[in-house]
């Protein structure tokens, strides 16, 4: 930590994919009154060389899609190599880089394994962050799935499916939240509210949970 300036403040949100993450994060940027930097594993992702995306010459190095069936359903996970394993460490440790030099952060990520999850909590600890849950039901995450554009452009379906349980499988948030049940402004604008209030529980009203 830089001396003589504070660390940021962390907010992560985490989710399966096609929760609303994203649309979250950013009116939750929008609506908090200091200034908070937006980045997560989408966007260390795409920092990456484009030949270690799925279904380049090197996916199997960097990310690639598996395809099956899970109750009768499309079920997708993401298998990662190397570089992609490397690219979520280092997104880890730049995220607990900026908050040591002062920065506030909004991480949004979805902790498909155990070890992403452990790692982040052991790195991110130390920043007292806000831990967020963005759960809506399986299946509004496989309809909003079903209509966005990188499944309309021929990206498998199932991956709201394949990744939901493992992605929740970490213990409990702070706050779970159902991005089903109120627009992402509304969910931002409670969350900024209850956090003025000093975090006091239940959350009420628009989460699922408050722990």
């Amino acid at each position: 930590m830089n001396a003589g300036s504070p660390a940021g403040q962390l907010i992560v949100v985490n989710g399966t994919s096609s929760a609303g993450k994203t649309t979250f994060c950013e009116a939750l940027q929008d609506a908090l009154p200091e200034p908070y930097l937006l980045t997560g594993y989408d966007a260390f992702w795409a920092s990456m060389p484009a030949r270690y995306f799925p279904w380049e010459t090197h996916e199997e190095d960097g990310i690639r899609y598996v395809t099956g069936v899970q109750a009768g359903r499309p079920s997708t996970t993401l298998q990662l190599g190397p570089v992609g394993q490397r690219t979520v460490s280092g997104g880890h440790h730049a995220v607990a880089a900026l908050l040591a030099s002062g920065h506030n952060v909004i991480a949004d990520v979805l902790f498909v394994h155990p070890d992403w999850f452990a790692e982040a909590r052991r790195l991110w600890t130390p920043f007292a962050p806000l831990w967020i849950a963005l759960k809506p039901p399986l299946a509004v995450s496989e309809e909003w799935e079903a209509g966005r554009e990188a499944t309309l452009a021929g990206r498998p379906t199932g991956l709201a499916r394949g990744l939901f349980a493992a992605v929740h499988a970490h213990g409990p948030p702070d706050l779970e939240l159902d991005s089903s049940r109120r627009s992402a402004d509304e969910l931002a604008q409670a969350v900024v509210a209850w956090l003025g209030r000093g975090r006091p529980q239940p959350f009420g009203g628009m989460g699922t949970r408050g722990r």
